[in-house]
Parts: structure tokens; C-alpha cells; sequence
């Protein structure tokens, strides 16, 4: 009798054990496959045609946003977009906030000291903005001793520096043409796209002003320890261009193929 209980003792410790190790097995593999089920996003979400909201149903959509969501898509992952301010962005990055940034990130040299890029999927270059009452400042070379508006963290901020001219920052590129329509700051910079589409839907009493002063290529940017990823995100890249769907998107928002 003493032996049967100890039998049966033993074997319902052992279904036990092996419940409970089950248990942890799967709400490990479950976890894991949760996170690789989402692919996080750091964007603006206020930078038209690129990142933005729609008015209408409060949705982040836009160029990046469209690109973003197809190479997701392309690695069997959910995306996730987390609305950031450009100047908290990187440290954002760094913080495991996201897992990457789209946001017509700049790649440059000192940027890729501290972070990994995909492969381009939009070439473009900077462009000088002023208002329409302006006649003096007429490209880039002019901005000698002007104050310039710009966001915090914008690569345009280096380029007006290094043109000689002042630099204040704001939140927001609304903000920068809110405060050069009323000549609050004598210039503004900002990529040629975003001048050519959504410059001209605006209220704003700016202009462009000068030719294209630099070629920048824009990337998604990633940790450097996320080497993986940024593979992964460069074949499905590498695919959209193969079948044109980088292209398609480009043309909706940019009438033209802006991705090389």
C-alpha cells in the first residue's frame, strides 16, 4: 500500500513538474513570437507627404509611412508607429523605444558613426524657403548673418550653420513657416519634395528660393547592434524595387520615381 501511494505520489509530482515546465516553455515562445510579430516605428507624424495624420481618421500615413508598412509587411510583421518629436527621436532610438525610424532620415557621415542605415529609398536635396516679401536672400550663399528657422536635430540646422547663418529651433516644420510668414526668422530649409508637394497647398506667404543645394540619400535608421533587422528590411527593399511597388508608391505622393 505504502508503495502504491509513493508510486502514484511520485507521478503526480512529475505531471507537475512537467505542467509547470510547459507552462514557462510557452509563454516564453509566446512572448518571442509576439515580438517578432511587431515591428516598431518611430515617426513625426507631422511632416507632409512623408509622415503625417489624416485628418480625417487620425491615422499616421504618408510616404515613409507607406514604405514602412509594405517592407512589414514583406517580413511577416505587424507595424507599430510611435508619433515622436524629431528632436527626441534618436535618443528614442537608443532608449529600445522603436526599433527603427522612418522619417526621411539624412544618411550622414557623422550618423553613421553611432547608427545603421538601409539602402536609400528616397534621394532628393535641401532647398532655402523665405518669404514671399523677401527679395534679398536668393539661394543658400545669402544666409550669411540671417536667422534661420529649423527643427532641433535637422540635418538642415548644419547646413544653415555652415552657410554662416543663425539658427533657431522649433517643434515642428508648421511652426518654422508660421514664424517666416510673419518674418519672425529670415529663411527656412527644408527637402525639395516636401517643398514641391505640400509647400504649395499651404496658406503660407513663403517662397522657394535658389536650386537644390546638396544630394542627400534617405534611409531607414537602426541601432548598429540591429544588424539582423536592417538585413532583413534591405532585402524586402531590394524586392520593392525589383517589382516596382517602391516605385508606385513614390509616384502617389511625388507624381515621379523618387527613390534612386
Amino acid at each position: 500500500m505504502k508503495n502504491t501511494l509513493k508510486f502514484m505520489l511520485a507521478i503526480a509530482l512529475s505531471a507537475i513538474l512537467l505542467s509547470a515546465c510547459g507552462t514557462s516553455d510557452e509563454s516564453k515562445d509566446s512572448g518571442t513570437d509576439k515580438d517578432k510579430k511587431v515591428l516598431t516605428i518611430g515617426t513625426e507624424a507631422t511632416y507632409p507627404p512623408f509622415s503625417y495624420r489624416d485628418k480625417k481618421t487620425n491615422d499616421i500615413t504618408g510616404y515613409d509611412v507607406e514604405v514602412a508598412k509594405e517592407v512589414a509587411k514583406r517580413l511577416d510583421m505587424k507595424p507599430k508607429f510611435v508619433a515622436t518629436e524629431w528632436k527626441n527621436m534618436f535618443t528614442s532610438l537608443d532608449s529600445k523605444r522603436f526599433d527603427l525610424v522612418a522619417n526621411q532620415v539624412t544618411i550622414t557621415d557623422e550618423r553613421k558613426q553611432k547608427y545603421v542605415f538601409s539602402d536609400p529609398y528616397t534621394v532628393s536635396g535641401g532647398q532655402v524657403i523665405v518669404n514671399k516679401d523677401n527679395n534679398d536672400i536668393k539661394s543658400i550663399d545669402d544666409l550669411k548673418g540671417k536667422v534661420v528657422g529649423t527643427t532641433q536635430g535637422s540635418n538642415y540646422a548644419a547646413e544653415a550653420e555652415k552657410a554662416g547663418a543663425k539658427i533657431k529651433y522649433y517643434k515642428g516644420i508648421a511652426q518654422v513657416l508660421t514664424d517666416l510668414d510673419v518674418n519672425r526668422v529670415d529663411a527656412a530649409m527644408n527637402d525639395q519634395l516636401f517643398i514641391l508637394t505640400e509647400l504649395k497647398k499651404t496658406d503660407y506667404k513663403v517662397k522657394a528660393v535658389g536650386e537644390p543645394f546638396n544630394k542627400n540619400e534617405m534611409a531607414f535608421a537602426f541601432r548598429k547592434e540591429d544588424k539582423e533587422l536592417t538585413e532583413k528590411v534591405n532585402k524586402a527593399l531590394e524586392e520593392m524595387k525589383k517589382d516596382g511597388t517602391l516605385k508606385e508608391i513614390s509616384e502617389k505622393y511625388f507624381g515621379e520615381d523618387v527613390s534612386e
